[in-house]
């Protein structure tokens, strides 16, 4: 992890209203037919409904989180499950801090 990665990662409002979804999953989704929000993580389609873009522009906003490691992916069944990855998120706020 570094701190261009998170700052690039983070410097989508899209990205960080994901982050912020995601800490509160069942207060922000509608529940799944397949797999658990908090234990699994909430799916693309959701993600996109709620953010209002298509999926495949969801999608490579996970892909930078992903990438950045702020996201954790979980396939269960035949989808992607994604959540927030607090131990990276831990991290990422003391790369930011101690680099500026």
């Amino acid at each position: 992890m570094d701190e261009v990665g998170v700052a690039r990662a983070l410097s989508s409002g899209t990205r960080v209203k994901i982050l912020r979804w995601l800490r509160d999953p069942e207060g922000n989704f509608e529940s799944m037919v397949e797999g658990d929000l908090t234990e699994d993580g909430v799916c693309v389609n959701l993600i996109a409904a709620k953010a209002g873009v298509s999926q495949p522009t969801v999608s490579r906003h996970l892909s930078v989180l992903k990438g950045a490691g702020l996201l954790e992916t979980r396939r269960v069944a035949q989808r992607n499950y994604h959540r927030r990855d607090e131990a990276g998120i831990a991290e990422a706020k003391r790369l930011l801090a101690e680099g500026f």
